[in-house]
Protein backbone atom coordinates (compact mmCIF):
# COMPACT_ATOMS: atom_id res chain seq x y z
CA UNK A 1 0.00 0.00 0.00
CA UNK A 2 1.60 3.18 -1.34
CA UNK A 3 0.49 6.74 -1.49
CA UNK A 4 3.09 9.58 -3.28
CA UNK A 5 2.96 13.30 -1.69
CA UNK A 6 5.01 16.22 -3.24
CA UNK A 7 5.96 19.59 -1.86
CA UNK A 8 8.56 22.23 -2.33
CA UNK A 9 12.05 21.59 -1.60
CA UNK A 10 14.50 23.91 -0.18
CA UNK A 11 16.47 24.76 -3.45
CA UNK A 12 14.29 25.62 -6.96
CA UNK A 13 15.18 22.65 -8.69
CA UNK A 14 14.11 20.61 -6.04
CA UNK A 15 11.05 19.07 -4.79
CA UNK A 16 10.36 16.91 -1.67
CA UNK A 17 8.76 13.41 -2.60
CA UNK A 18 7.08 11.62 0.34
CA UNK A 19 6.91 8.14 -0.08
CA UNK A 20 4.33 6.59 2.53
CA UNK A 21 4.19 2.93 2.20
CA UNK A 22 2.72 0.17 4.75
CA UNK A 23 2.99 -3.64 3.63
CA UNK A 24 0.91 -6.61 4.30
CA UNK A 25 1.78 -9.86 6.76
CA UNK A 26 0.31 -12.18 3.90
CA UNK A 27 3.88 -11.09 1.83
CA UNK A 28 5.81 -12.66 3.75
CA UNK A 29 6.39 -16.42 4.76
CA UNK A 30 6.70 -16.60 8.56
CA UNK A 31 9.00 -19.08 10.61
CA UNK A 32 8.80 -20.30 13.80
CA UNK A 33 10.99 -18.50 16.39
CA UNK A 34 10.65 -19.53 19.62
CA UNK A 35 6.81 -18.51 20.74
CA UNK A 36 6.29 -16.39 18.23
CA UNK A 37 6.50 -15.85 14.16
CA UNK A 38 9.20 -14.29 12.25
CA UNK A 39 9.23 -13.15 8.35
CA UNK A 40 12.92 -11.58 7.20
CA UNK A 41 12.74 -9.42 4.16
CA UNK A 42 14.18 -6.75 2.00
CA UNK A 43 12.73 -3.73 0.70
CA UNK A 44 14.21 -1.75 -2.24
CA UNK A 45 12.89 1.79 -3.53
CA UNK A 46 14.03 3.21 -6.48
CA UNK A 47 13.08 5.85 -8.47
CA UNK A 48 13.42 5.72 -12.52
CA UNK A 49 13.33 9.36 -14.41
CA UNK A 50 11.95 9.22 -18.04
CA UNK A 51 15.01 8.02 -19.82
CA UNK A 52 14.74 4.96 -18.08
CA UNK A 53 17.75 5.96 -15.50
CA UNK A 54 17.86 5.17 -12.23
CA UNK A 55 18.28 7.87 -9.70
CA UNK A 56 18.14 7.09 -6.10
CA UNK A 57 17.39 3.72 -4.54
CA UNK A 58 17.58 2.64 -0.95
CA UNK A 59 17.22 -0.92 0.36
CA UNK A 60 15.90 -1.57 3.78
CA UNK A 61 16.35 -4.70 5.90
CA UNK A 62 13.71 -5.40 8.49
CA UNK A 63 11.46 -8.51 9.83
CA UNK A 64 8.50 -8.77 11.16
CA UNK A 65 7.63 -10.58 14.35
CA UNK A 66 3.32 -11.46 14.91
CA UNK A 67 2.39 -13.20 17.35
CA UNK A 68 -0.32 -15.69 16.20
CA UNK A 69 -0.56 -17.25 12.66
CA UNK A 70 -3.86 -14.63 12.28
CA UNK A 71 -1.69 -12.64 12.30
CA UNK A 72 0.28 -13.04 9.56
CA UNK A 73 -2.19 -12.89 7.19
CA UNK A 74 -3.35 -8.96 8.09
CA UNK A 75 -2.27 -5.51 6.84
CA UNK A 76 0.80 -3.77 9.46
CA UNK A 77 -1.26 -1.31 10.85
CA UNK A 78 1.98 0.14 12.78
CA UNK A 79 2.42 3.89 12.08
CA UNK A 80 2.81 4.21 8.20
CA UNK A 81 6.73 3.70 6.91
CA UNK A 82 8.00 6.82 5.37
CA UNK A 83 10.87 7.59 2.25
CA UNK A 84 11.79 10.72 1.50
CA UNK A 85 13.76 11.64 -1.33
CA UNK A 86 13.87 15.19 -3.38
CA UNK A 87 13.90 15.22 -7.33
CA UNK A 88 13.81 17.79 -10.00
CA UNK A 89 10.17 18.29 -11.38
CA UNK A 90 9.54 15.65 -13.75
CA UNK A 91 7.95 12.43 -14.69
CA UNK A 92 9.05 9.26 -12.63
CA UNK A 93 7.99 5.75 -11.90
CA UNK A 94 8.42 4.37 -7.97
CA UNK A 95 9.94 0.67 -7.91
CA UNK A 96 8.94 -1.53 -4.99
CA UNK A 97 11.17 -4.64 -4.92
CA UNK A 98 10.02 -6.78 -1.75
CA UNK A 99 12.17 -9.93 -0.99
CA UNK A 100 11.45 -12.38 1.38
CA UNK A 101 15.00 -13.82 2.85
CA UNK A 102 13.65 -16.94 4.07
CA UNK A 103 11.47 -18.06 0.70
CA UNK A 104 13.79 -15.92 -1.66
CA UNK A 105 10.59 -15.21 -3.06
CA UNK A 106 10.37 -11.17 -4.55
CA UNK A 107 7.22 -8.79 -5.25
CA UNK A 108 7.20 -6.14 -7.23
CA UNK A 109 5.55 -3.46 -8.05
CA UNK A 110 5.87 0.31 -9.85
CA UNK A 111 3.80 3.02 -9.11
CA UNK A 112 4.04 6.12 -11.99
CA UNK A 113 4.31 9.96 -10.26
CA UNK A 114 4.94 13.60 -11.42
CA UNK A 115 7.10 15.72 -9.60
CA UNK A 116 5.48 19.47 -10.54
CA UNK A 117 7.60 22.47 -10.33
CA UNK A 118 6.54 24.48 -7.06
CA UNK A 119 8.58 27.27 -7.72
CA UNK A 120 7.38 28.63 -11.44
CA UNK A 121 4.68 30.48 -10.10
CA UNK A 122 4.18 33.40 -7.79
CA UNK A 123 1.57 31.29 -6.09
CA UNK A 124 1.35 26.92 -5.58
CA UNK A 125 -0.34 24.67 -3.38
CA UNK A 126 1.25 21.47 -2.99
CA UNK A 127 -0.17 17.57 -3.62
CA UNK A 128 -3.11 17.14 -1.16
CA UNK A 129 -2.44 14.39 1.65
CA UNK A 130 -5.36 12.49 3.14
CA UNK A 131 -5.00 11.49 7.02
CA UNK A 132 -7.31 9.33 9.35
CA UNK A 133 -6.42 12.09 11.70
CA UNK A 134 -4.81 15.67 12.09
CA UNK A 135 -3.45 17.05 15.85
CA UNK A 136 -1.44 20.65 15.66
CA UNK A 137 0.38 21.24 18.72
CA UNK A 138 2.70 18.76 20.57
CA UNK A 139 1.93 15.18 20.29
CA UNK A 140 3.43 11.57 19.57
CA UNK A 141 1.12 10.80 17.46
CA UNK A 142 1.60 10.81 13.63
CA UNK A 143 4.18 12.20 11.34
CA UNK A 144 5.84 15.72 11.98
CA UNK A 145 5.17 18.27 9.44
CA UNK A 146 5.89 21.99 10.17
CA UNK A 147 4.27 21.97 13.50
CA UNK A 148 1.39 19.61 12.22
CA UNK A 149 0.93 15.83 13.54
CA UNK A 150 -0.35 13.63 10.45
CA UNK A 151 -1.54 9.88 10.63
CA UNK A 152 -1.70 9.02 6.80
CA UNK A 153 -4.18 7.67 5.15
CA UNK A 154 -2.84 5.51 2.53
CA UNK A 155 -5.80 4.52 0.97
CA UNK A 156 -7.69 7.79 0.65
CA UNK A 157 -10.75 5.62 1.82
CA UNK A 158 -13.48 7.24 4.35
CA UNK A 159 -16.54 5.82 4.67
CA UNK A 160 -19.19 4.05 7.78
CA UNK A 161 -16.61 3.77 9.97
CA UNK A 162 -14.38 7.01 9.45
CA UNK A 163 -16.50 9.25 8.25
CA UNK A 164 -13.97 12.12 9.50
CA UNK A 165 -11.68 12.99 6.50
CA UNK A 166 -8.96 14.80 6.82
CA UNK A 167 -6.24 16.54 4.89
CA UNK A 168 -2.93 18.55 4.90
CA UNK A 169 -1.49 21.09 2.20
CA UNK A 170 0.68 23.51 1.76
CA UNK A 171 0.74 27.07 0.41
CA UNK A 172 3.35 28.78 -1.45
CA UNK A 173 3.28 32.38 -2.27
CA UNK A 174 5.74 35.42 -3.53
CA UNK A 175 3.86 38.28 -1.27
CA UNK A 176 5.92 40.70 -0.08
CA UNK A 177 7.02 39.98 3.53
CA UNK A 178 5.12 42.99 4.76
CA UNK A 179 1.67 41.10 3.27
CA UNK A 180 -1.16 41.23 6.19
CA UNK A 181 -4.51 40.34 4.65
CA UNK A 182 -5.45 37.01 4.68
CA UNK A 183 -5.63 34.61 1.86
CA UNK A 184 -9.23 32.62 1.17
CA UNK A 185 -9.42 29.10 0.08
CA UNK A 186 -12.35 27.12 -1.54
CA UNK A 187 -12.92 23.38 -1.43
CA UNK A 188 -15.15 21.47 -3.49
CA UNK A 189 -15.75 18.17 -3.20
CA UNK A 190 -17.57 16.61 -6.66
CA UNK A 191 -19.14 13.36 -7.48
CA UNK A 192 -17.99 10.41 -9.73
CA UNK A 193 -19.68 12.36 -12.22
CA UNK A 194 -18.29 16.14 -11.67
CA UNK A 195 -22.12 17.27 -9.32
CA UNK A 196 -20.22 19.34 -7.28
CA UNK A 197 -21.23 17.72 -3.48
CA UNK A 198 -19.55 20.32 -1.25
CA UNK A 199 -18.85 24.17 -1.83
CA UNK A 200 -17.11 25.99 1.06
CA UNK A 201 -14.97 28.98 1.29
CA UNK A 202 -12.84 30.07 4.39
CA UNK A 203 -10.29 32.72 5.06
CA UNK A 204 -6.37 31.08 5.48
CA UNK A 205 -4.25 33.01 7.76
CA UNK A 206 -1.04 34.26 5.90
CA UNK A 207 1.90 32.21 7.04
CA UNK A 208 4.74 34.04 5.03
CA UNK A 209 6.49 32.43 2.52
CA UNK A 210 5.29 28.84 3.17
CA UNK A 211 1.87 28.22 4.78
CA UNK A 212 0.86 25.04 6.26
CA UNK A 213 -2.64 23.86 6.93
CA UNK A 214 -5.16 21.58 7.59
CA UNK A 215 -9.03 20.90 7.26
CA UNK A 216 -11.61 18.36 8.02
CA UNK A 217 -14.66 17.24 6.07
CA UNK A 218 -17.33 15.14 7.02
CA UNK A 219 -18.17 12.13 4.30
CA UNK A 220 -21.24 10.43 6.37
CA UNK A 221 -23.60 12.07 3.38
CA UNK A 222 -21.50 10.61 0.30
CA UNK A 223 -22.82 7.64 -1.03
CA UNK A 224 -20.35 5.03 -2.35
CA UNK A 225 -17.64 5.85 -5.07
CA UNK A 226 -14.26 7.87 -6.10
CA UNK A 227 -14.43 11.79 -5.43
CA UNK A 228 -12.56 14.34 -5.92
CA UNK A 229 -11.27 17.16 -4.05
CA UNK A 230 -10.16 20.27 -5.40
CA UNK A 231 -8.36 23.25 -3.29
CA UNK A 232 -8.83 26.51 -4.68
CA UNK A 233 -6.57 29.12 -2.93
CA UNK A 234 -6.67 33.18 -3.63
CA UNK A 235 -3.63 35.27 -2.63
CA UNK A 236 -4.55 38.92 -3.45
CA UNK A 237 -1.11 39.95 -2.53
CA UNK A 238 0.16 38.56 -5.61
CA UNK A 239 -3.61 38.76 -7.83
CA UNK A 240 -2.96 35.07 -8.52
CA UNK A 241 -5.41 31.84 -8.25
CA UNK A 242 -3.69 28.31 -7.60
CA UNK A 243 -5.33 25.00 -7.14
CA UNK A 244 -4.54 21.64 -6.24
CA UNK A 245 -6.94 18.28 -6.43
CA UNK A 246 -7.04 14.26 -6.40
CA UNK A 247 -9.49 11.70 -5.95
CA UNK A 248 -10.47 9.97 -2.07
CA UNK A 249 -12.89 6.83 -1.76
CA UNK A 250 -15.89 6.77 -0.27
CA UNK A 251 -16.72 2.81 0.33
CA UNK A 252 -18.95 0.84 2.50
CA UNK A 253 -17.30 -1.19 5.29
CA UNK A 254 -17.49 -4.41 3.62
CA UNK A 255 -15.25 -3.22 0.65
CA UNK A 256 -11.67 -1.82 0.44
CA UNK A 257 -10.90 1.19 -2.22
CA UNK A 258 -9.90 -0.70 -5.62
CA UNK A 259 -12.84 -3.27 -5.53
CA UNK A 260 -14.99 -1.90 -7.68
CA UNK A 261 -18.44 -3.12 -6.72
CA UNK A 262 -20.59 -0.62 -6.34
CA UNK A 263 -24.03 -2.72 -5.84
CA UNK A 264 -25.37 -5.91 -3.37
CA UNK A 265 -25.50 -8.11 -6.28
CA UNK A 266 -21.74 -7.50 -7.62
CA UNK A 267 -20.95 -8.18 -3.51
CA UNK A 268 -22.30 -11.10 -3.41
CA UNK A 269 -20.74 -12.29 -6.38
CA UNK A 270 -17.40 -11.67 -5.05
CA UNK A 271 -17.88 -14.35 -2.33
CA UNK A 272 -18.69 -17.09 -4.47
CA UNK A 273 -14.65 -18.06 -4.46
CA UNK A 274 -15.72 -18.92 -0.16
CA UNK A 275 -19.01 -19.12 0.38
CA UNK A 276 -20.97 -22.28 0.22
CA UNK A 277 -24.26 -22.81 -2.53
CA UNK A 278 -26.88 -22.25 0.41
CA UNK A 279 -25.15 -19.28 1.56
CA UNK A 280 -25.40 -17.92 -1.85
CA UNK A 281 -28.97 -18.63 -2.04
CA UNK A 282 -29.42 -17.14 0.73
CA UNK A 283 -27.82 -13.96 0.10
CA UNK A 284 -29.63 -13.92 -3.09
CA UNK A 285 -32.95 -13.44 -1.38
CA UNK A 286 -31.70 -9.83 -0.43
CA UNK A 287 -30.92 -8.61 -3.38
CA UNK A 288 -33.85 -6.33 -3.45
CA UNK A 289 -34.44 -5.52 0.21
CA UNK A 290 -33.40 -2.46 2.14
CA UNK A 291 -29.58 -1.71 2.85
CA UNK A 292 -29.97 -2.36 6.17
CA UNK A 293 -31.16 -5.96 5.47
CA UNK A 294 -28.38 -6.17 2.99
CA UNK A 295 -25.66 -4.81 5.96
CA UNK A 296 -27.10 -7.32 8.07
CA UNK A 297 -27.37 -10.37 5.87
CA UNK A 298 -22.87 -9.61 4.92
CA UNK A 299 -22.50 -8.91 8.50
CA UNK A 300 -23.81 -12.75 9.62
CA UNK A 301 -21.82 -13.67 6.78
CA UNK A 302 -18.82 -12.63 7.60
CA UNK A 303 -19.13 -13.09 11.56
CA UNK A 304 -19.24 -16.79 10.50
CA UNK A 305 -15.65 -16.58 9.35
CA UNK A 306 -14.28 -13.95 11.61
CA UNK A 307 -11.12 -15.74 13.47
CA UNK A 308 -11.44 -13.08 16.10
CA UNK A 309 -14.83 -12.66 17.13
CA UNK A 310 -14.24 -11.10 20.18
CA UNK A 311 -12.64 -8.11 18.68
CA UNK A 312 -13.94 -5.37 16.19
CA UNK A 313 -11.79 -6.35 13.01
CA UNK A 314 -12.24 -9.27 11.25
CA UNK A 315 -8.97 -10.05 9.60
CA UNK A 316 -10.40 -12.83 7.00
CA UNK A 317 -12.77 -10.32 5.76
CA UNK A 318 -10.15 -7.88 5.30
CA UNK A 319 -7.40 -9.84 3.65
CA UNK A 320 -9.89 -11.65 0.95
CA UNK A 321 -11.08 -7.67 0.18
CA UNK A 322 -7.95 -6.83 -0.13
CA UNK A 323 -7.32 -9.67 -2.17
CA UNK A 324 -10.01 -8.19 -4.37
CA UNK A 325 -8.77 -5.44 -4.24
CA UNK A 326 -4.92 -6.39 -5.68
CA UNK A 327 -6.56 -8.81 -8.15
CA UNK A 328 -8.67 -5.43 -9.80
CA UNK A 329 -5.52 -3.23 -10.36
CA UNK A 330 -3.64 -6.16 -11.69
CA UNK A 331 -5.28 -8.80 -13.56
CA UNK A 332 -8.18 -6.83 -15.12
CA UNK A 333 -8.10 -7.85 -18.68
CA UNK A 334 -9.73 -5.87 -20.79
CA UNK A 335 -13.18 -7.81 -20.81
CA UNK A 336 -13.86 -8.22 -17.52
CA UNK A 337 -12.46 -7.02 -13.76
CA UNK A 338 -9.80 -8.82 -12.10
CA UNK A 339 -11.28 -10.47 -9.83
CA UNK A 340 -13.58 -12.71 -12.25
CA UNK A 341 -10.35 -13.33 -14.00
CA UNK A 342 -8.44 -16.47 -13.82
CA UNK A 343 -5.42 -14.90 -12.10
CA UNK A 344 -7.56 -13.07 -10.20
CA UNK A 345 -9.67 -16.05 -8.67
CA UNK A 346 -6.18 -18.14 -7.90
CA UNK A 347 -4.78 -15.39 -6.39
CA UNK A 348 -7.92 -14.40 -4.34
CA UNK A 349 -8.33 -17.77 -3.15
CA UNK A 350 -5.05 -18.50 -2.52
CA UNK A 351 -2.91 -15.39 -1.97
CA UNK A 352 0.43 -14.38 -3.40
CA UNK A 353 1.98 -17.12 -4.75
CA UNK A 354 5.88 -18.01 -3.53
CA UNK A 355 7.43 -17.84 -7.17
CA UNK A 356 6.75 -16.72 -10.13
CA UNK A 357 8.21 -17.77 -13.59
CA UNK A 358 7.03 -15.13 -16.43
CA UNK A 359 7.90 -16.48 -20.47
CA UNK A 360 7.31 -14.75 -22.82
CA UNK A 361 8.35 -16.75 -25.39
CA UNK A 362 10.23 -20.54 -25.49
CA UNK A 363 10.41 -23.38 -28.28
CA UNK A 364 8.23 -25.82 -26.14
CA UNK A 365 5.10 -23.19 -26.14
CA UNK A 366 4.01 -20.56 -28.54
CA UNK A 367 2.16 -18.22 -26.51
CA UNK A 368 3.68 -16.25 -23.28
CA UNK A 369 2.92 -18.29 -19.95
CA UNK A 370 3.25 -18.02 -16.39
CA UNK A 371 3.72 -20.41 -13.58
CA UNK A 372 2.58 -19.39 -10.18
CA UNK A 373 4.30 -21.85 -7.46
CA UNK A 374 2.68 -22.44 -4.04
CA UNK A 375 5.16 -24.41 -2.08
CA UNK A 376 2.40 -24.09 1.25
CA UNK A 377 -0.07 -26.81 -0.62
CA UNK A 378 2.37 -28.01 -3.05
CA UNK A 379 0.71 -26.29 -6.13
CA UNK A 380 1.36 -24.87 -9.50
CA UNK A 381 -0.96 -22.99 -11.48
CA UNK A 382 -0.06 -22.47 -15.41
CA UNK A 383 -1.64 -19.57 -17.46
CA UNK A 384 -1.83 -18.93 -20.74
CA UNK A 385 -1.80 -15.63 -22.89
CA UNK A 386 -3.09 -17.30 -25.90
CA UNK A 387 -4.52 -14.19 -27.76
CA UNK A 388 -1.60 -12.14 -27.46
CA UNK A 389 -3.42 -9.49 -25.32
CA UNK A 390 -2.21 -10.09 -21.81
CA UNK A 391 -5.28 -11.92 -20.86
CA UNK A 392 -4.22 -15.16 -18.86
CA UNK A 393 -6.33 -18.01 -18.85
CA UNK A 394 -5.84 -20.63 -16.69
CA UNK A 395 -4.71 -23.74 -18.88
CA UNK A 396 -3.19 -26.85 -16.10
CA UNK A 397 -2.74 -27.08 -12.17
CA UNK A 398 0.37 -29.62 -11.30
Amino acid sequence: MVDIVTSRGGTVDSTRVDCYYRLSNELFSFVRSGDRYAARFELSLIVIDDDDYQVTAETIRDSVLVDTEVEMRVMDHSRAKLYTTYLPPGEYDLEIKLYDQDTGSQHDMARPFEVPDYYKDRLSVSDIQFAGLVLEGSSNVGLERRGIRIVPNLTRAFGEDHTDMYIYYEVYSDAAGEAQQPLSVVYRIKSPSGKVMLDREEPLERQGHIGAYSGRFDTSDLPQGIYTLEIEVDDRAVRNRAKASSEFHITWQFLLPLTTARNFREITEQLRYIAKNDELDTLKKYRDAPAGEQKVALEAFWKRRDPTPDTDRNEHMITYYRRIAYANEHFDDGLRKGWRSDQGRVYIVYGPPDEVERHTWDRSYSHPYQVWHYNNISRSFVFVDFDGYGRYQLYRVY
